[in-house]
């Protein structure tokens, strides 16, 4: 497959086969599959250090959340199931969204290219992430 570089103005995007820096049409930067791959290794890290740093808490709290009040492996977690569930939901979305960001990355390094589906996928989670993060809020005591 022929590699494309994308016109990085948003009234221009015109796309260019081979990797080339400057756009021919408007004189602007290009966005080469080089740089796409760049920002799939981000993405890449990003999503592993978020799945890894979610499933490390999760697995300190989730034993103390599931029995709120009692003690558990030297914890206790002093709110109510609804509160817990709330907060093992919002590290599930923060997981998933971890998850995503990895397999976008992956494919932006295997391809050289983006994909606008994976790409809304990925704002649709940062949305629930969002909506999870402020309901979890209200459900929390100030």
């Amino acid at each position: 497959m022929t590699a494309v570089s994308i016109c990085r103005n948003r009234t221009c995007r015109t796309q260019v086969e081979g990797q080339v820096a400057t756009c021919p049409q408007c004189g602007g930067r290009m966005l080469t599959p080089r740089t796409i791959r760049l920002i799939g290794g981000l993405l890449i890290f990003i999503g592993v250090m978020l799945m890894g740093t979610i499933s490390y808490i999760t697995s300190l709290l989730a034993p103390a959340m599931a029995h709120p009040g009692q003690y558990v492996g030297g914890t206790n977690f002093s709110g109510t199931p609804e509160q817990a569930r709330s907060i093992l939901m919002l590290f599930g979305v923060v997981g998933v969204f971890g998850l995503m960001s990895f397999v976008y990355g992956l494919w932006m390094i295997v391809t050289g290219r983006r994909s606008i589906a994976m790409m809304i996928g990925v704002w649709v989670l940062a949305a629930i992430l969002v909506s999870a993060t402020f309901y979890t809020s209200h459900v929390l005591p100030s």
